[in-house]
């Protein structure tokens, strides 16, 4: 009789767990859902740098149609600014003119000003969102040509909250273009800047009626500021020195007849090797790229003649160097920054050499000697271009 007892007490106490569990629910429609926060320099402030903050939740109702069915005019975001010593204490400010705290379980995309990334240390900066429980490490981290929170106000005809909207563009590296960085995390970007690294981040700007994700802010790894920018050329550029540049388009000029070639990457290896003689640094930098010819403007041009492909490749591997050329003429010379990994190559294949120039690394760099080859190989043209009479 007692181990019956025992037995429906214990399962008594098992049903109490079960039916506590939704004990902390909260309805989607209570939540302010953070999907974007923007960082902006505050403008008035005379005694220290401070950031403005501006956090854009999402209206579920809105969102679900449920709001005047798909004829609601109302926004499917809300932005809310904020003006506070900390961005910590803005997020806590905004409580008091909503209904719904923000809640940044769901934060997806962190968007910093140029302004306030080449004033004020980014480290510092983003401390709050490193420390914040409910924020996760994989927030895309843009900087914006305009301010922030103009570029979180810009909503898209098929995706209408902006946050969520420069969430996909970004991903656009990885299939349609190599003229933006690879998409860098909030992860990435506190491991960076730990190891006094310079590396680049993917820029946002106002493009017609909406934006566009295009070139790269350079932050300086001793400095942690933004302290210069690439253009779309360059950022392609150096993107094919680190090998991360698997898709896009390469246009190139043919020079009898001044006509273009185009080549879209199908795959791209690239490897640096370094080479010290003395104290004399230099860097052999070999890239190999397969791909096909997508598009070409020649008279009477046959993609199935043999001469003819090897005149496009020439054509597209000059193309190429000039395009990694100006990459390293603005980083290396102007800039001096080593945002490419040269000095990771030679950390991996010199360690011993590495362990004396580290601390000064991009003090040296500048005057590193860098040679490329550039193989191109056509592997695919279609069936275009075959002569008439053939």
């Amino acid at each position: 009789m007692r181990r019956i007892k025992k037995s429906i007490l214990i399962c008594c106490c098992i049903s109490i767990l079960f039916m506590g569990g939704c004990w902390d629910r909260i309805d989607i429609e209570d939540m302010g859902l953070a999907v974007g926060v923007g960082v902006d320099y505050q403008e008035y402030s005379t005694k220290r740098l401070t950031p403005e903050f501006t956090i854009q939740s999402v209206v579920p109702k809105v969102l679900a149609g449920e709001n005047g069915g798909g004829g609601s005019q109302a926004a499917p975001f809300q932005n809310l600014t904020m003006d506070e010593s900390s961005l910590f204490e803005a997020g806590r400010e905004a409580s008091t003119v909503t209904s719904r705290s923000p809640n940044y379980a769901h934060l997806k995309v962190l968007v910093i000003s140029k302004e306030a990334a080449q004033s004020i240390n980014l480290l510092q900066l983003l401390n709050f969102f490193f420390r914040d429980h409910e924020i996760r490490r994989t927030v895309h981290v843009l900087i914006s040509e305009e301010k922030a929170s103009e570029i979180l106000s810009i909503k898209g005809t098929k995706d209408p909250v902006p946050a969520l909207k420069l969430l996909s563009i970004t991903e656009n590296m990885e299939t349609k273009t190599a003229k933006m960085p690879t998409k860098l995390s909030l992860g990435d970007f506190s491991e960076k800047m730990s190891a006094s690294s310079s590396f680049l981040v993917q820029k946002v700007q106002k493009f017609k009626d909406g934006v566009q994700i295009i070139g790269a802010a350079v932050i300086k790894g001793n400095t942690q500021k933004m302290i210069g920018e690439l253009n779309e050329d360059e950022t392609f550029g150096i993107n094919c020195i680190t090998g991360e540049a698997q898709a896009g388009a390469v246009t190139g000029v043919d020079k009898e007849t001044d006509k273009i070639i185009s080549y879209e990457i199908d795959h791209l290896k690239s490897t640096i090797k370094p080479k010290v003689n003395g104290e004399a640094i230099s860097y052999t930098v070999n890239i190999n790229t397969e791909g096909r010819l997508a598009e070409d403007w020649i008279p009477n041009s046959d993609a199935f003649n043999e001469k003819f492909i090897r005149n496009a490749e020439k054509q597209v591997e000059r193309e190429f160097m000039r395009l990694m050329e100006a990459g390293l003429a603005k980083t290396q010379k102007e800039l001096k920054v080593d945002v490419a990994g040269f000095g990771e190559s030679l950390r991996i294949n010199q360690p011993k050499v590495w362990k004396k120039v580290k601390k000064n690394w991009e003090e040296q760099f500048p005057e590193a000697s860098i040679d490329i080859n550039v193989k191109v190989n056509i592997k695919q043209f279609q069936t275009q271009g075959r002569k008439m009479n053939k």
